[in-house]
């Protein structure tokens, strides 16, 4: 049995010894994983460590493809300059994180979750960071799925992370869905009076017709 599984949560994340593990595909979720991260880290003390997992998805064939250059590059390569993109935006937007000037970089081929949890036990992780979901769209490599599944595999604390940028999407979105709603229920209502008012009061005969039949 491993330092982790025998430690309980509160000792594990506790330990100053300890790394930091946050992976993140590049997303505004993994983004604010990556800035809590650095933050606890911080807090805790032990290093931050950094790891993009490398996964071309069959579904999404060419996303490490560089635009900006017409020849085709190894992924790992093209990985490297985004995670270093991605790593140098976030010091920029928030330099009281000080972990991140010191953070160690991992990128590694492979499954993303599986991958994850790997190097959480390789580095005795005392806990992992991950993104709630990765990027709608072409670029995205973790979906809610993976960091689901990561909190099945590991066996140490996993903190799962949310953009807040995300919930005001879906609070717009709610609030979208209602009014639509209410829109619809309105419009039912009013064909439904539509209905009653055309329709003849109380069943009496239609005096023109008698006289017709007459």
């Amino acid at each position: 049995m491993t330092e982790a599984e025998s430690s309980s949560p509160l000792e594990t994340i506790t330990s100053a010894s300890r790394p930091t593990l946050v992976a993140v595909d590049f997303s505004d979720d993994s983004r604010a994983a990556l800035a809590w991260a650095s933050a606890f880290s911080a807090c805790a003390g032990g290093k931050l460590v950094v790891l993009h997992v490398v996964h071309d998805p069959a579904t999404q064939p060419g996303y490490y493809r560089d635009g900006r250059e017409k020849s085709l590059r190894p992924m790992e390569h093209v990985a490297e300059g985004m995670l270093d993109d991605f790593l140098a935006e976030l010091r920029r937007e928030h330099p009281e994180l000080t972990a991140l000037e010191k953070a160690e970089k991992k990128l590694l081929r492979g499954l993303p979750p599986s991958r994850i949890v790997e190097v959480a036990g390789l580095i005795n992780a005392k806990l992992i960071v991950i993104g709630s979901r990765g990027q709608t769209g072409i670029p995205h490599l973790m979906q809610g799925s993976v960091s689901e599944r990561v909190v099945e595999l590991a066996r140490r604390p996993v903190v799962v992370v949310k953009a807040p940028g995300n919930r005001q999407l879906e609070e717009k979105q709610r609030k979208k869905e209602e009014k639509e709603r209410k829109k619809a229920e309105k419009a039912r209502k009013k064909q439904e009076k539509k209905a009653v008012k055309a329709a003849p009061a109380g069943g009496q005969a239609d005096p023109g017709r008698d006289r017709d039949d007459g």
